[in-house]
């Protein structure tokens, strides 16, 4: 398993919610880091500013990357 670091241009992007969200997918196995790369890529293009948990849920879910499941919380490691 790779571990992935934010890179100082992606550092204050992602709000830590949402890397440990991102974390606990590739963990699960849900994403592996080739999806994890276009993902990230993707929210940094697609997103102004800090990228919240909730435009990366949208993000994945309108990729269809990850389903929505039943909205129930979802651990996230930071």
């Amino acid at each position: 398993m790779t571990f992935r670091i934010l890179g100082p241009h992606e550092r204050g992007r992602f709000a830590p919610e949402a890397w440990g969200h991102l974390l606990a997918l590739t963990g699960s196995g849900a994403i592996n880091a080739a999806e994890l790369e276009h993902i990230i890529e993707r929210a940094l293009i697609q997103f102004d500013g800090r990228i919240a948990l909730d435009d990366l849920r949208a993000l994945l879910e309108g990729a269809g990357l990850v389903g929505g499941g039943d909205g129930g919380d979802n651990q996230t490691v930071h």
